[in-house]
């Protein structure tokens, strides 16, 4: 027994002096790198919740991007009202063989940055529709086989997307990495079982298109509420 009530005092009083003491610095440093990993989780984790929540209390955030196409466009097409000349080379006709070997519909591809999609057709009216789903064409400008009056193809997309837009999703549908683009990096569209291959020439940010010689333009917003964009310009190799 005088064993036991001995080995009780030691061990109460080491416990007692490492309470005086408190934690060692090692173990604050420990403490603190776990609770700053932590939070770094939480905020990545949670980053397409508040994209998603964002979007649904600020709705309008998500129509910047297709009114400001429609103004585009009505001013363009005002400015051929008033006889503005249009450079005829804008999007040249270019006969390219069906190959029925290919997918049936359109598709954009963009090797660079991972970019698979279906190219969505809507109306200026119901453009979100689209882009909900991925990449829009924008109706009143071409195609690649040739329509829309001297007119480039123009492809819009939101960056960011939506809660149910995974990472692989958003990769792969949207234009989340249009940044990365550099002049000399290829795209390539498939419309009615034929190819058209496109290079870029630039890649710039601004807040309206300024060159309409381009063949393809590719549009989104910089951030999630913003009058700044990124603008992708190629032309049609083949």
């Amino acid at each position: 027994m005088k064993f036991l009530q001995t080995w009780k005092r030691r061990r109460e009083k080491k416990y007692l002096i490492i309470y005086k003491r408190g934690p060692s610095t090692l173990s604050l440093i420990f403490a603190g790198m776990a609770i700053a990993l932590w939070g770094l989780f939480a905020i990545l984790s949670s980053y397409p919740f508040g994209l998603y929540l964002y979007y649904s209390v600020v709705p309008k955030t998500s129509q910047i991007l297709g009114l400001s196409i429609q103004e585009t466009s009505r001013a363009l097409v005002a400015n051929e009202k008033e006889n503005i000349e249009v450079e005829d080379d804008l999007q040249a006709v270019v006969e390219i063989a069906r190959d029925p070997n290919l997918p049936e519909g359109q598709y954009l591809n963009i090797p660079k940055i991972g970019v698979q999609t279906v190219i969505w057709e809507a109306s200026n009216e119901n453009y979100e529709q689209a882009l909900r789903k991925g990449v829009w064409r924008v109706p009143e400008f071409a195609d690649p086989s040739g329509s829309g009056q001297g007119r480039p193809m123009i492809l819009a997309a939101h960056r960011f997307g939506y809660l149910d837009w995974n990472q692989d999703y958003r990769v792969k549908n949207s234009f989340y990495n249009l940044p990365e683009l550099e002049s000399g990096d290829e795209i390539e569209v498939v419309w009615g079982q034929r190819r058209y291959k496109y290079q870029i020439n630039l890649v710039e940010e601004g807040t309206e298109i300024k060159d309409y010689s381009s063949d393809l333009i590719l549009y989104t917003c910089k951030f999630l509420k913003s009058p700044v964009r990124i603008f992708a310009y190629a032309d049609l190799v083949e």
